[in-house]
């Protein structure tokens, strides 16, 4: 669900395309390959995409797919999750087990979080005197308990203190995880000072974990959405914004060997509140530094073969740079007009090519400035078999 249109495009040339794994001449040479993917299967209308990529699959003969559905966990799986946890044997936890997994349906997140509830509601105790967990059964039974995994996951995050959750709203901007160094830029700024403290809570609830000691994330993609989804898309931005504006003030400071990955950070943070009144209202200086920070970007997504990344990087460039810009901020603009050129080609929109190439030709100042846009239009020119076009073009 969350891979990119490059990311499915190169997944179907791999699958489909099936004459690159083998350069032998002999007809009959074997080839074979196997590719593991997993998906939600309940999801697959919010990525038509990838519901188009795989019906396509399904339809190829030279495709053999065999599906794999995971369901939730059994009883005695839940029973044997629930004794593990608790250390108390299986017989005497499987009543407990029953019941946790009716309500969880087997999702195993659900259970997990339903005997969290359990506890912090204290219809689940540690008795002193026995050394061991104690429960009512009847009380768990009546214990109501949200529809969704979403719903459930706001209802617990809902009770933590406003820093945390102001904390978790931070770190979901980033996706589901971020690395400790990003957030330890941003700690840096007296806004998001105490960003570590506020995360500590978050780690003892279970709702993020830092694993291989710099990374955090959400114990589930469904709790960050949730907290992601909590405030107004306007505001949401508007932290996007606050976010990507002190990484880019940040990269002065920071290590050389981070400046790179952080930057792309940043312009990403930025261009998600590219429309807001706050990125509007930029100074002339940042708006340069941002528009530099999407040109960048987009000749590394170029080097990638990702056009469609580099077009929309291109195109946000566009919306930094001011009125009159091929006349006050001519080698930016220009640079801009060829890498969009460029991704036009790989994204095969020959339109796009020419209204590209057009301004630059129109706007060039020397013939050298003209010479990257002249090869790219004679380049789709000859794939689309347009042979005259093409020496007309280089002539």
């Amino acid at each position: 669900q969350w891979a990119d249109h490059a990311s499915l495009s190169l997944l179907s040339s791999l699958v489909l395309e099936s004459d690159h794994l083998n350069d032998d001449d002999e007809e009959d040479a074997h080839q074979s390959q196997l590719i593991v993917c997993s998906y939600r299967s309940n999801e697959l209308d919010r990525s038509p995409e990838l519901k188009t990529c795989l019906d396509t699959f399904e339809a190829a003969p030279s495709v053999r797919i065999t599906s794999i559905n995971l369901e939730g966990i059994d009883k005695s799986s839940t029973n044997t999750m629930i004794s593990d946890t608790l250390k108390l044997p299986l017989r005497l936890t499987r009543s407990l087990a029953n019941a946790v997994h009716t309500k969880s349906s087997g999702n195993p997140l659900f259970a997990k979080m339903f005997v969290v509830l359990l506890a912090e509601e204290k219809k689940l105790n540690y008795s002193l005197e026995e050394h061991r967990w104690q429960w009512d059964m009847d009380v768990v039974r009546n214990t109501t308990i949200s529809e969704g995994v979403a719903v459930f996951m706001m209802a617990k995050l809902s009770r933590l203190p406003k820093v945390t959750f102001e904390a978790l709203q931070v770190m979901a901007c980033f996706g589901v995880k971020v690395d400790e160094d990003v957030l330890g830029l941003l700690s840096e700024t007296e806004e998001f000072a105490a960003l570590f403290t506020s995360l500590e809570r978050a780690i003892q609830e279970g709702i993020i974990e830092k694993r291989n000691g710099n990374v955090f994330i959400f114990a589930h993609d469904t709790i960050q959405q949730s907290v992601y989804d909590f405030l107004p898309e306007d505001q949401m931005a508007e932290l996007h914004f606050r976010i990507g504006l002190q990484l880019v003030k940040g990269l002065s400071t920071c290590e050389h060997r981070l400046s790179h990955s952080i930057s792309f950070i940043a312009i990403d943070q930025i261009n998600k509140a590219k429309d807001t009144d706050s990125a509007s209202a930029l100074s002339p200086q940042l708006k340069e530094v941002m528009t530099s920070l999407n040109l960048s970007a987009a000749e590394l997504a170029l080097d990638f073969a990702d056009a469609s990344s580099a077009l929309s990087y291109v195109h946000n460039g566009f919306l930094f740079m001011g009125e009159n810009s091929w006349e006050v901020a001519y080698k930016p603009c220009l640079r801009l007009h060829e890498a969009a050129c460029l991704a036009s080609y790989l994204n095969a929109s020959p339109a796009g090519v020419s209204k590209y190439s057009g301004l630059i030709m129109e706007h060039a100042r020397v013939l050298e400035d003209k010479i990257k846009a002249s090869c790219v239009v004679i380049q789709t020119s000859a794939s689309n078999g347009d042979t005259e076009g093409a020496i007309n073009s280089g002539l």
